[in-house]
């Protein structure tokens, strides 16, 4: 019988126990007051990301530069398209969950133990980098905003993803073999012979690295290259 350790590595992937997530129409009766709440809030904050656009665009500037790159409605104007395509992502979610149905009666949410632990985690990991990592001098050197970005979000991704590291690593990798099997195929060869347990836990490094280096060189393009602000 051949073991998961010794299959490739799309296969070990595969092979790992998950729980399949809740369909839409599980979710429909009756439908979680959290959702309701997310269509609210996405409403609420869809409204806020225009008026900034509008407000922006009513800034000196606005159709014509004062200076190359330093028109004032530039900054209301781009975070004000960004939160309102969050906020429409976020409202299309609730409404394929039922959440638009705001007059069904639901169940009301309750905070677990659990969830308590991980809200403070999260309070006290993002307080440290604001007040500990970013600009910490090390043997005379500071770090860079950069680099303390990057560290921050790739210990924040890691840390909660990992109890469900092997259910995200399942459908991460279903996704990407659907859009481009020929990468999977030649990631499966590459490392056919890593474990089932081990393809998880690689699979999170991996992507929670991608989405460090994407987010933090974006972050820094965004406000020093667009919004001329000096980031630490």
């Amino acid at each position: 019988m051949v073991t998961a350790a010794g299959r490739p590595f799309r296969v070990a992937l595969q092979a790992t126990s998950i729980t399949s997530p809740p369909t839409v129409s599980s979710m429909q009766k009756p439908v979680p007051s959290l959702i309701k709440a997310d269509f609210i809030t996405g409403i609420c904050l869809f409204l806020l990301g225009i008026y900034m656009v509008a407000e922006g665009l009513r800034m000196p500037g606005a159709g014509g530069y004062i200076e190359a790159g330093g028109e004032p409605g530039r900054v209301p104007v781009m975070l004000g398209c960004i939160l309102a395509l969050l906020a429409m992502v976020l409202l299309i979610r609730s409404v394929k969950s039922g959440g638009h149905r705001l007059l069904q009666t639901g169940n009301k949410a309750q905070v677990s133990r659990r969830g308590i632990i991980r809200g403070l985690l999260t309070a006290v990991w993002c307080s440290s980098y604001a007040l500990l990592i970013l600009g910490m001098d090390i043997g005379g050197s500071a770090i860079s905003y950069q680099l303390a970005t990057a560290v921050f979000l790739f210990v924040f991704i890691v840390g909660f993803e990992w109890p469900h590291a092997s259910e995200l690593g399942r459908h991460r990798w279903n996704w990407l073999d659907a859009k481009w099997p020929g990468l999977c195929g030649s990631l499966g060869s590459a490392l056919s012979a890593v474990s089932a347990t081990t393809a998880s836990y690689l699979w999170l490094f991996v992507t929670a690295g991608l989405q460090t280096w994407l987010v933090t060189w974006a972050i820094a393009y965004l406000f020093e290259q667009k919004f001329y602000v000096q980031l630490p």
